[in-house]
């Protein structure tokens, strides 16, 4: 990225007139006049730059000028920030955007609104974003492991075949090995860069001419071109070029399409999620480009810089080579060893810091800005964050901020910074989408190569130099390579070519059954959390007995299901998670023989029998489709019936069946020994660290979850006896880039309460503040752990996302806990039917059973609370408010991001101990606070629970509680209906609760006018003692014709509550309204009776229920 600026983006105003006859240093507007070099007519502050190294030039003019100072190109003022708290300043989203501008500008010449290069608010950004930022996601980006494995394999095999004595020139092989990598992961296509005699493939050379002339272009005036026509002839020869190597591309996976999960199968194949539009093949070509250019050289400088600074500084060298030779010794490099080698991100981390490889960018205010206090802003100005000083900020970074030391930015030191002292990837919502790529693409090949190779530099007494494009990288350094340990070339090729040290012998051959250490993939199909938490469960199973796990959602194996593979996956509405959708799908469409015997599967079920039509729907699918594609089938399927069973129980016992099945290639049960009752510590040792200068990690969210910040909290209703909180109400400010819509969900993920925290902490005499460890025992990878291994983390920080009020199971109570007690009494007391059978009643949680002992009657350990208790499940809501309707009131807010409110009850744990944690969280967020959530469109883009299509289709929704949600929500969408003009349908609501006090929203729903909404009110406890009624008798009552006349014209009824609500509601509808569509002859000569007649409304939409537990 250049650091001057020849035209800003169309976004506003940008010029002082009096800056092409003036010198700098003339008042500007109001304020104080910002320090700057003179800029002289026509040619603004060009003269102050050397062209051959604008880098430096820049930096030369911050030294003399200071923390702020502008310079003028093309007529227009560019203002550079250069510390931390002026950074800090412009980087608030909900006053300052990105700006195109620059070098950036002048590439839309080539690739127009592709991700990188699009407008502030560019429509055709958002639609690019959506559709491609799952590609980015951390599981598919782990799903490209072994790809990226193969182009690092090619580096270390040239490298190694050079011989010690070759002079490598890093900058040109790294650019080789990140340009291969990202079009073999991203579009399965081979540049073979490493077979081209020394030569660059076209395409590189294309991009390197391309870069050089817009960075010219960018700091000369726009007349300046008129004087260079061959530059121009050349530049839009290359733009061509590239263009057609690209078009190439996109044209060669159309004639050959491949069932790949990729960023080309994204853009060909995906439609976006929020508008239902699919990417033309122009924009799929500039979105091409646009990853090719910038997401290899981006990394490829900071692979280059990265290993100058380690050669440059032994000492730094010796501690990667030693941490890597710890972690990984002399198995192949996995992914899981990436994630155990905090040194080497500490590496990167401090290489970007002292060498940005994009070295700015740009933003501009909303409105008028005061930047620092005393420097006017305008709407449409450029200004410049400079990356080098504000990394090298003495304010944040100390004395030695110019200095390479990777120790402060391991994980406590980082994660200790202020916000915005390292900026390399850029900012807020337009942050480089392909930062994780990045990270494991250049982790991934500095671990190979410093695994390999001792390396040093070809000239000791190199100094760094700067190569400048729109990034950086060193210019002129090169190094030379020798092969650790006496080994040859032919041995580095044999240890690559088997995955393992020469000499040692694989675990089994292809045609045995799976054995102990090797790899199970665990897949799950998981709206609420559920099935996640049983596939961690089961990974924590395997793991103890010998096995090795990896699980993640169904849709990261789409395209390349592993070989061995556990699915758990429930029905939502009779469709997949939207986590399993797409390898659902994938499956569906896999013809006889596309897998082969050496894909062996199992499958558990989940369900509910209360919803009979669809009960197991979708795990029934799966065993059957996989069967039918050619896979082997380990067992029968498991099924959790969550009407009646617990299911960490039945999985438990389902353990048993796979450890048998996988170790035998039959279904049995385990030759081992009994099915684990719960996850067994055996993964686990947790150690208790007493020192206070330990680098400290978080847990992070699931895959998929964002931050959200509270604006508004309150209670909506409190009941009148007790005083005891029913219902509340919460509106949250969603990040820039998420979006949803009336019917859709939102899922949390909720937090313990401070007091059960503690009283976790105090079972084991932890403080809050006290630091363990977790590792996996014997080497183990535990794929069942869903909490950082080998990072020392504050327990509560563990405790407070680990669910302490689940409900313990019967097998728990009887095998672990009985066998943990050493006092006579607690085990007579654990070890009976009773006990258990108590639980059934009066369903307890660990803690609750571990209170009735004393710690030494019971000594459970830490590892073994660890191991017991899942992540906290996720916990799923309706919108209660439409973004139209929000927006209005908005405000500054609405640049950060849209609007939203979710309507809960808030259950009593008092009365319901081991519920409630979900509701009882969100009743204590205040404004400000934030939250990590989720938005799941309503089930699917096909989901029915939505308004009708037709706005003048009659509805009639019927709801009880916090069922209103969606209601309230599809209320406010119809009155921006008809604000709009639009003519609107009739509309019944038909709404229960217990009486006036939790009569939620009654003004605001009464406020509305009949056209947009008409209420009926059933109060179960009304007020004065007087006969209750329920929504069901409300139906029946003085509106009773009026919803047969809706019927007749075609309403759609929407419901929204409990089962005993839905079910009442179709009692009671079902013979009113099939006599009327008897009376008039309105069923189809194939119906029987009133029973085919329902599943025909069901079917085609004219009724639409959704249930909550």
């Amino acid at each position: 990225m250049s650091i001057a600026t020849a035209e800003t983006s169309h976004e506003g105003p940008n010029q002082c007139p009096s800056l092409a006859t003036k010198p700098m240093g003339c008042p500007y507007a109001r304020g104080e006049n910002i320090p700057g070099p003179t800029a002289y007519p026509l040619i603004g502050s060009i003269a102050y730059l050397d062209l051959k190294a604008p880098f430096e030039s820049m930096l030369a003019i911050q030294k003399q000028y200071g923390p702020v100072f502008q310079m003028v190109f093309a007529g227009k003022r560019e203002i550079s920030v250069c510390t931390r708290e002026l950074a800090n300043e412009v980087c608030d989203e909900s006053r300052w955007h990105k700006l195109v501008s620059s070098g950036v500008s002048t590439l839309r010449q080539v690739v127009q609104d592709a991700l990188f290069t699009a407008h502030h608010g560019s429509r055709q950004w958002g639609i690019s974003h959506r559709i491609l930022k799952p590609i980015f996601g951390p599981l598919s980006v782990r799903s490209m492991f072994d790809e990226m494995s193969d182009v690092a394999e090619q580096l270390c095999l040239k490298w190694a075949r050079h011989g010690p004595d070759q002079a490598i020139d890093v900058a040109a092989d790294y650019t080789r090995l990140t340009l291969d990598t990202i079009a073999l992961c991203m579009m399965d296509y081979r540049f073979n860069s490493f077979y081209r005699d020394g030569q660059h493939h076209p395409f590189v050379s294309h991009m390197v001419s391309i870069l050089s002339e817009a960075d010219i272009q960018a700091m000369l005036p726009d007349w300046a071109g008129f004087f260079r026509p061959r530059a121009m002839r050349k530049f839009k020869k290359d733009i061509q070029l590239m263009t057609e190597l690209c078009r190439g591309m996109v044209e060669h996976r159309r004639r050959n399409p491949v069932s790949r999960r990729d960023f080309l199968n994204a853009m060909l194949n995906n439609s976006d999620p929020e508008t239902g539009e699919r990417l033309d093949d122009d924009e799929i070509v500039r979105n091409l480009i646009t990853f090719l250019v910038a997401g290899h050289e981006t990394t490829s400088g900071m692979l280059s810089f990265a290993t100058y600074y380690l050669l440059a500084h032994p000492e730094t060298l010796a501690k990667a080579q030693k941490e890597i030779d710890d972690v990984i010794g002399a198995e192949a490099v996995s992914a899981a060893h990436l994630g155990r080698l905090p040194y080497l991100d500490a590496v990167f981390r401090e290489a970007l810091r002292l060498m940005p490889t994009a070295v700015a960018f740009y933003v501009t205010p909303y409105e008028t800005e005061m930047l620092g206090g005393k420097y006017v802003v305008e709407p449409g100005e450029a200004v410049c964050l400079l990356l080098d000083p504000i990394h090298r900020d003495r304010a944040v970074y100390g004395d030695d901020a110019d200095e390479w030391r990777p120790e402060r930015m391991l994980q406590q030191e980082f994660e200790a910074l202020p916000p915005n002292a390292w900026k390399p990837f850029g900012n807020g919502q337009r942050i480089c989408l392909g930062m994780a790529f990045t990270w494991q693409e250049a982790k991934l090949a500095m671990a190979m190569l410093l695994k390999n190779f001792d390396l040093e530099m070809h000239d000791p007494a190199y100094k760094l130099k700067i190569k400048h494009l729109l990034t950086i990288k060193p210019e002129g350094f090169e190094i030379r390579a020798k092969l650790r340990r006496g080994r040859t070339a032919t041995d580095l090729h044999n240890e690559l070519r088997r995955g393992q040290p020469q000499g040692q012998e694989p675990v089994r051959s292809q045609d045995m059954p799976l054995g102990q250490g090797e790899e199970l993939a665990i897949l799950y199909g998981s709206d609420t959390g559920s099935c996640e938490a049983l596939a961690n469960r089961l990974a924590s199973n395997l793991d103890s007995r010998g096995f090795r796990t990896t699980v993640g959602a169904m849709n990261s194996a789409v395209g390349h299901m592993p070989q061995f593979c556990v699915f758990i996956c429930g029905t939502y509405h009779g469709k997949p998670a939207a986590n399993a959708s797409e390898f659902v799908r994938w499956v569906e469409e896999l013809q006889p023989g596309s897998l082969n015997r050496e894909h062996k599967y199992a499958v558990l079920g989940c369900g509910h029998s209360d919803w009979a039509s669809t009960f197991y729907m979708i795990p029934l699918l799966l065993d059957a489709k996989l069967e039918v594609a050619g896979a082997v089938r380990l067992l029968p399927m498991g099924k959790v019936n969550n009407a009646r069973d617990d299911a960490f129980e039945v999985l438990d016992r389902w353990t048993g069946e796979i450890l048998g099945a996988a170790r035998d290639g039959e279904p049995g049960t385990d030759p081992v020994g009994s099915s684990p009752s719960w996850s067994s510590p055996a993964c686990f040792d947790v150690t208790v660290v007493e020192s206070p200068d330990v680098e400290l990690t978080n847990p992070s969210p699931p895959p998929g979850f964002c931050t959200a910040t509270v604006s508004d909290s309150k209670i909506l209703a409190t009941d009148p006896d007790t005083g005891r909180r029913e219902k509340g109400h919460l509106e949250l400010i969603l990040p820039a880039d998420m979006t949803y819509a009336p019917g859709w969900h939102v899922q949390v993920l909720p937090r313990n309460d401070e007091a059960t925290i503690d009283r976790a902490l105090r079972r084991f005499g932890l403080r809050s503040d006290s630091i363990i460890v977790v590792n996996a025992k014997n080497g183990a990878i535990s794929g069942g752990a869903d909490f950082p291994l080998g990072m020392p983390i504050r327990a509560s920080h563990l405790f407070a996302g680990r669910d302490l009020r689940r409900a313990i199971t019967r097998s728990e109570v009887l095998s672990r806990l009985s066998e943990l007690a050493v006092d006579d009494t607690a085990r007579a007391a654990l070890a009976t039917n009773k006990a258990a059978e108590d639980l059934d009643e009066n369903p307890r949680s660990l803690l609750n059973v571990l209170d009735q002992f004393p710690p030494s009657a019971v000594p459970i350990t830490l590892a073994e609370l660890v191991a017991l208790l899942p992540r906290m499940q996720v916990r799923t809501y309706s919108f209660s408010s439409c973004p139209a309707s929000m927006a209005a009131t908005a405000g500054t807010a609405a640049r950060v991001g849209q609007r939203a409110t979710l309507t809960f009850s808030i259950i009593d744990q008092q009365a319901n101990p081991t519920r409630g944690v979900g509701s009882n969280f969100l009743s204590t967020l205040a404004p400000q606070d934030v939250v990590h959530v989720s938005i799941r469109p309503g089930q699917d883009s096909s989901s029915k629970f939505r308004l009708p299509s037709d706005p003048s289709t009659p509805v009639i929704m019927i709801g009880a509680g916090a069922g209103i949600a969606p209601f309230r929500a599809f209320v406010q969408q119809r009155a921006e209906f008809l604000r709009n003009g639009t003519v609107l349908g009739r509309a019944l609501l038909f709404f229960g609760c217990k009486g006036p006090h939790d009569d939620l929203y009654r003004d605001e729903l009464s406020g509305y006018s009949a056209d947009i909404v008409t209420v009926e009110r059933a109060y179960s406890r009304p007020l004065g003692g007087g006969a209750g009624r329920y929504v069901d008798d409300a139906l029946l009552g003085s509106r009773r014709d009026e919803v047969v006349e809706l019927w007749r014209r075609g309403a759609v009824v929407l419901v929204c509550g409990s089962k005993g609500l839905a079910d009442g509601v179709v009692r009671t509808l079902v013979p009113v309204l099939f006599g009327a569509d008897k009376l008039e002859s309105r069923i189809g000569t194939h119906v029987v009776g009133q029973e085919d007649w329902w599943e025909d409304c069901v079917a085609g939409g004219r009724y639409v229920a959704e249930v909550f537990a």
